[in-house]
């Protein structure tokens, strides 16, 4: 498997409120990012609680069937500039993972 260099952006991160990987309130879980480059988050990553077995992702998906009809659940996030607390749409378990799991931005895998 070779890597490639892509474009290098370099980001001056020294005001950002959560620059180290925070724990999830609701599983205890370490973080992980999500690359969001392609994303309107004005950020090259969210903090991500990626655990299946996190409480909130877990009972998201009852909560979206009743409450909006949809299967879907949310991942618990933080913004890593502002320090804002939401969630992001899980489309399935491995959705996220697979879509936008943390890697170096500046690499491919080939």
């Amino acid at each position: 498997m070779s890597r490639s260099l892509k474009e290098v952006v370099m980001v001056d991160a020294k005001d950002w409120k959560v620059t180290e990987a925070p724990i999830c309130p609701h599983c205890k879980t370490v973080m992980e990012q999500m690359d969001s480059r392609y994303l309107d988050w004005e950020s090259p990553y969210l903090w991500v609680c990626y655990n299946n077995e996190c409480t909130l992702f877990k009972k998201g998906w009852e909560h979206m069937m009743d409450t909006m009809g949809q299967l879907v659940s949310y991942r618990f996030m933080i913004h890593p500039q502002s320090g804002q607390t939401g969630v992001i749409p899980a489309f399935s378990q491995q959705y996220l993972k697979a879509q936008c799991k943390k890697a170096n931005p500046n690499y491919d895998e080939d």
